[in-house]
């Protein structure tokens, strides 16, 4: 249907967008030596009607049966209204959100990690000349695909005010939610908990020529209905940037807080004080685009972690960049277990508001510099180099125990353009790993080499190869290979087909982490944009 839709048909005063993805694999997940036959087909449809250049109509058809993660699902899962002219906002249905940098309220839909916190309810925005005012109230129907005991539902309530003074803006939000929250198993007999929530947030930027500056603060109160306990939070996170000429800083910052806990609450993922999956705050992390780097060492935590980031370019000329970024992190205060084994007490650590490097408080830290330089105008060389290094410490054991992961990358990126019929890009990952528990040691070499080819930028081919020395890998292997295949057809659609296996591992992005499954197999992608 999506080829054959002729746009000469439809009225003048209707203009269509449709966009749509079909995905399906046959294959099996591995796990060591057993493999699970394992098949899906999803079919994603959005569509898009503006009517009458204020109004907008639109839907999402969705057939997830077998789906690849989450639940199956057949019929409309997204429908919206929306009106948008002059200083006016109004949209009912489902829809995104974001208040200042997310620390009370970020709605956002993550397919590739399987998280969805859109809202189904109303929406609005009034913009005039002096003041920014945005009301919303729904439900969310939040379930998440890692961790199976998180099918959670929220009512929620708020705004937000913002007063723009040419480069300075003051900012407020308030967020109410009543949420259900399971407990144990989702067969378990434990009665879930219910939990009434208030999030005032507070935010300030300044924008100057070469200076910008940025506050955000936010309190979280949530009251457990079933154990008449009331739990509070709060998080913060700034930002310092500075643009020269030919050169750039910044210096982002985080103290998240919103749950600290001893490490028996801190490991309970169906507790219901823990900062709530409509928030998600900047991770002052980098984000990486290189597959090694992207399979994570640390997964952040919002209801304890203390740290910062620092990013810089410099151009040495109009074709030469280089990009320096580290990032250090912690928790805030560690824990002793006492001598009866099964309790433990809490110390506070003098200048939590700042990350440390001692082992008992889980110390990330992460140094990437990377050299980009165009050759020519269409063709590049990158060179980067990263090293990341953490620290897991068994806080259940008496011999103060701890397991130390380092990893250093070297990734190298080559792109050239032969000529406008063909282009070659080639890439390999070096990477060395080094994992110590106490006086053992485990080292291992990690590596990765990707062709892509391009033909008349209509058609491309390209070939993956990955290989690691460990033989501790959890799909048993050591090699992995896949190949690829893809095809633009009239612009407007992109046909990919691709065969082999896949390493898999932990993704993360935007604070969210799935680990992905080692797949042998077929995969067949078809992208269509109207």
């Amino acid at each position: 249907m999506i080829l054959l839709i002729n746009k000469n048909i439809i009225a003048q005063d209707v203009v269509p967008s449709v966009s749509n993805i079909l995905r399906y694999g046959d294959g099996e997940r591995i796990f060591g030596s057993i493999k699970l036959k394992h098949r899906y087909f999803e079919n994603l449809t959005d569509v898009r009607l503006s009517l009458l250049q204020s109004f907008t109509v639109g839907f999402r058809l969705l057939y997830d049966d077998p789906p690849e993660v989450g639940e199956t699902f057949r019929g409309i899962s997204r429908r919206f209204i929306e009106f948008n002219k002059d200083d006016i906002y109004l949209r009912a249905g489902n829809s995104s959100a974001l208040f200042g940098r997310g620390l009370a309220l970020n709605l956002f839909e993550d397919r590739g990690l399987a998280y969805d916190t859109w809202m189904d309810g109303v929406k609005f925005k009034y913009s005039p000349e002096f003041f920014n005012v945005s009301l919303l109230g729904g439900t969310i129907d939040f379930r998440d695909s890692v961790n199976i005991v998180r099918h959670e539902t929220y009512k929620i309530r708020g705004g937000s005010f913002e007063v723009p003074l040419d480069e300075i803006l003051f900012g407020f939000t308030y967020i109410y939610a009543e949420g259900n929250i399971p407990q144990g198993e989702v067969t378990s007999a434990i009665p879930p908990k219910n939990i009434k929530a208030e999030i005032p947030e507070f935010y300030f930027s300044l924008n100057l020529d070469e200076l910008s500056l940025y506050l955000d603060w936010s309190r979280k109160w949530v009251n457990v209905t079933e154990d008449k306990t009331t739990s509070t939070g709060w998080g913060l996170y700034g930002a310092v940037s500075y643009l020269g000429d030919g050169f750039g800083i910044t210096l982002d910052y985080k103290n998240y807080s919103f749950d600290i806990l001893d490490p028996y609450g801190r490991y309970d993922l169906s507790r219901a004080t823990r900062m709530l999956p409509f928030q998600n705050p900047p991770i002052v992390q980098k984000e990486h685009s290189y597959t090694l780097l992207t399979r994570a060492l640390h997964e952040v935590d919002f209801n304890d972690e203390v740290g910062f980031q620092v990013d810089a370019f410099y151009s040495l000329d109009e074709n030469t960049t280089l990009n320096f970024n580290t990032g250090f992190s912690s928790i805030h205060n560690r824990y002793q277990l006492n001598k009866d084994g099964f309790t433990f007490s809490e110390i506070v650590r003098d200048g939590n508001f700042i990350p440390t490097f001692e082992k008992e408080f889980f110390p990330y830290y992460e140094l990437f510099i990377e050299g980009e330089h165009y050759y020519d105008i269409s063709s590049a060389i990158r060179l980067a180099a990263a090293f990341r290094e953490k620290t897991f410490f068994n806080e259940f054991s008496l011999d103060k125990s701890s397991i130390v992961t380092n990893s250093f990358v070297i990734p190298l990126q080559v792109q050239h353009v032969f000529s406008e019929n063909y282009s070659l890009t080639f890439q390999s990952e070096h990477e060395w790993v080094s994992e110590t528990f106490n006086q053992t040691e485990d080292k291992f070499f990690n590596h990765l080499i990707t062709i892509i080819n391009s033909f008349y930028s209509t058609l491309t081919a390209s070939i993956r190869y990955e290989y690691t020395t460990s033989n501790n890998d959890v799909s048993g292997r050591r090699n992995w290979i896949s190949g690829e295949l893809g095809y633009r057809l009239m612009q407007s659609h992109v046909i990919t087909l691709s065969f082999g296996i896949e390493r898999g591992g932990l993704i993360c992005s935007n604070g969210v982490c799935r680990y992905i499954q080692p797949f042998e197999g077929f995969r067949l992608n078809i992208l269509s944009q109207i």
